[in-house]
């Protein structure tokens, strides 16, 4: 970014303390504070920026924002005092929106699948325009806003961001920040429920994500139990459809052992399974759709896809030292994403191995939804499943022989590279806390 610092008093309608700068980054991090950053004290639930304030300053911070309750005595540089920094982050955000030109932005929200729609979306229009995203999976009140502002002070042709929520009225705020033109809602299904409560709590969260304004075009999946009451809610919207098997907007007419047959508004195409396996299908049809509504052609669809990477820990694919395939869908996991993930590694003509860890955060009903996993990976003739968590017994009980569980994380992966050649495929998934992955790093 490139903006004086009074121009950021002005967006936030704030008295600037001290001589004029420019403003080149704004961090919210002490410890990565360089020399000429503007330095933003966020209160967290474990540490208080203000308490940094001196530490930023002696880093080479040339400017601060800090709330209206800290003594601003001892500050040596340009600051500016608002009443609550995470909110005025926010309003920044917003504010520098408009100074960048406004451009065409797209949110993204779901259960599963966010980062993975975000960054395949933006690896496609980056073959045609020049687009800001968000950074790894910043997609909270402090990581969007910090998305936003990294985006350099021009005229950026597409914004296409990830909006997370732990909270009700968590989306409702980022659509304020981010004003999207259009958006998706990618699915809902149970997870953090300790924090939301109850389900309805959370559907209604997640759908905040249609409540912007300045929002006209909505995508959304057919084949998606919510579908008809979504519809519903954005009768005054553009509404673009997909589906896997089933007529819409954006379809595949028919799938086979190497192609996806693509039908879209724009035309059909052909492609390649084997240049489109860093994604779920559902994302990648998701991803196709948003890109294609915001303006990409179907080169641009097959050259961002040729060229993603996929996403480290999100149904990311490599070949192993002992030439397997794994899957590394560490990052994190719940009911609906465990289940989404086993019926892909179903479509692998190979020994299927299932390293499975605990899913955190489903209240009461845990066992119920481990259960059902252990019951789903021997449906899809996994033969073996390699598990760690507290549900040993019902692992075995459930799976039968071939169930192997763990206490130790590094037995864990020995015994899977022990297991693993070039005749199998092995998915790795569990909640984060669960550290899976240090198997995935294990196991290349």
């Amino acid at each position: 970014m490139n903006i004086k610092l009074s121009k950021i008093a002005n967006i936030l309608s704030l008295d600037l303390k001290g001589p004029d700068i420019n403003i080149h980054n704004i961090t919210i991090d002490s410890r990565k504070v360089q020399k000429g950053d503007f330095f933003v004290a966020i209160v967290g639930n474990k540490f208080d920026g203000h308490d940094y304030i001196q530490e930023s300053i002696n880093s080479g911070a040339s400017a601060i924002l800090c709330n209206d309750s800290f003594d601003v005595s001892k500050i040596s540089v340009p600051y500016i005092v608002c009443q609550n920094t995470l909110k005025s982050l926010g309003e920044l955000a917003a504010g520098y929106r408009k100074v960048i030109g406004s451009p065409f932005t797209i949110g993204i929200t779901g259960t599963n699948g966010k980062t993975s729609v975000t960054q395949l979306t933006t690896a496609i229009l980056k073959q045609c325009f020049s687009v800001s995203t968000t950074l790894g999976n910043y997609n909270n009140d402090i990581g969007l806003p910090l998305s936003i502002l990294k985006s350099p002070e021009e005229n950026y042709q597409r914004c296409v961001y990830e909006l997370g929520a732990s909270k009700k009225n968590d989306i409702s705020n980022l659509v304020d920040i981010c004003e999207p033109n259009m958006t998706a809602l990618l699915n809902v299904s149970e997870a953090h429920m300790e924090s939301f409560g109850s389900f309805e709590t959370l559907l209604s969260t997640k759908e905040e994500i249609f409540s912007h304004s300045n929002t006209d075009q909505v995508v959304l999946n057919k084949d998606d139990k919510h579908f008809d009451k979504w519809e519903k809610m954005n009768k005054l919207k553009k509404i673009t459809t997909i589906s896997i098997l089933n007529s819409a907007d954006y379809y595949f007419e028919k799938i086979d052992e190497e192609f996806f047959y693509v039908s879209t508004p724009k035309g059909k195409f052909e492609l390649s399974k084997k240049s489109s396996s860093k994604a779920l299908v559902i994302n990648l049809l998701f991803s196709i759709a948003l890109a294609m509504e915001a303006g990409a052609n179907i080169q641009s669809v097959k050259d961002g896809i040729k060229n993603f990477s996929g996403v480290q820990g999100r149904f990311y694919c490599y070949v192993s030292s002992n030439k397997s395939i794994v899957i590394d869908d560490s990052y994190n996991a719940n009911p609906e994403s465990m289940k989404t993930s086993l019926n892909q590694l179903k479509s692998f003509n190979k020994n299927k191995i299932f390293i499975m860890g605990d899913m955190g955060e489903l209240a009461e009903r845990s066992l119920e939804h481990h259960l059902s996993v252990f019951r789903l990976a021997k449906d899809i003739d996994v033969k073996h499943l390699l598990y760690m968590g507290k549900y040993k017994s019902e692992a075995k009980s459930i799976f039968g022989d071939g169930c192997t569980t763990f206490d130790d994380i590094i037995k864990l992966t020995d015994y899977a590279r022990s297991l693993s050649d070039e005749s199998t495929v092995v998915l790795i998934k569990a909640s984060r806390f669960m550290n899976f992955d240090i198997v995935a790093r294990g196991l290349k």
